[in-house]
């Protein structure tokens, strides 16, 4: 049964299967949207990768940790200085206060978040802080033993209750991650603070006004993204093509 079904009946609380478009010249122009590219996981060459970060791939264990990785930091790069009118390897990330990563280009406005789950790469961009979370869902995983420490009373309502508890979990977990990560705190934020199930959230420390969006790239996988209320609704892109593009150079 898809996710959608599964949820309550509240219209703000309900997530889809996004069409991704492919990009076109348009898609370098970023205004007050925000762009959020999907990526494959396959295996990939290193070229757009920094020595150092050549070294961190080197130790991941598994290969699929290793392409999932490199394709993030590759596709930033690219994505990066296609925004920017740089070249990939003149773009720097670092990061800051909660190993947000971060573009470090001197002047540069641009942002960006990372996030991957199994097969799948999601990067959003914009020109203010933003944050993105994707989850493979695992029906067998024991989200039970998160629900009092990490959800409000009203929360753990919405997921007991729902028609498929397991995923309702997914949906506002993505949707907790996506926030913290826009806020720069990670998950050291209290969750149980973090309010998720309705679009607009205010941050408390700093009175900023956020919104999130649910959706699904398939059944499997829940993601969400958090960005500044301010902002217009996110644009989906297909990144496949880039990527087939960047292997064959």
């Amino acid at each position: 049964m898809p996710f959608l079904q599964t949820l309550m009946t509240n219209q703000e609380n309900q997530s889809q299967i996004i069409r991704f478009i492919q990009p076109d010249p348009f898609s370098w122009q970023l205004e007050s949207e925000i762009h959020v590219w999907k990526f494959p996981v396959v295996a990939t060459d290193l070229s757009l990768l920094t020595s150092a970060e050549k070294s961190v791939a080197a130790r991941f264990r598994f290969e699929a940790d290793k392409n999932r990785f490199a394709i993030g930091r590759q596709a930033v790069r690219f994505l990066s200085s296609e925004y920017l009118k740089l070249k990939p390897l003149d773009i720097g990330i670092d990061s800051y206060e909660g190993n947000k990563p971060v573009i470090g280009n001197p002047s540069c406005n641009l942002h960006f978040n990372i996030s991957h789950s199994g097969e799948w790469v999601l990067i959003g961009f914009a020109n203010h802080s933003l944050g993105i979370d994707i989850e493979e869902v695992n029906q067998d995983f024991h989200y039970e033993d998160l629900l009092d420490e990490h959800f409000s009373e009203m929360e753990r309502s919405f997921i007991n209750n729902a028609e498929v508890p397991a995923l309702a979990f997914y949906y506002l977990w993505t949707r907790k991650e996506a926030l913290t990560k826009a806020w720069g705190t990670g998950l050291q934020e209290n969750l149980k603070k973090v309010y998720s199930l309705h679009s607009e959230v205010t941050q408390s420390k700093n009175a900023e006004n956020w919104s999130i969006q649910s959706f699904q790239i398939s059944s499997s996988y829940q993601a969400a993204i958090a960005y500044q209320a301010t902002a217009r609704n996110p644009i989906y892109l297909d990144g496949a093509r880039i990527l087939s593009a960047l292997q064959e150079r």
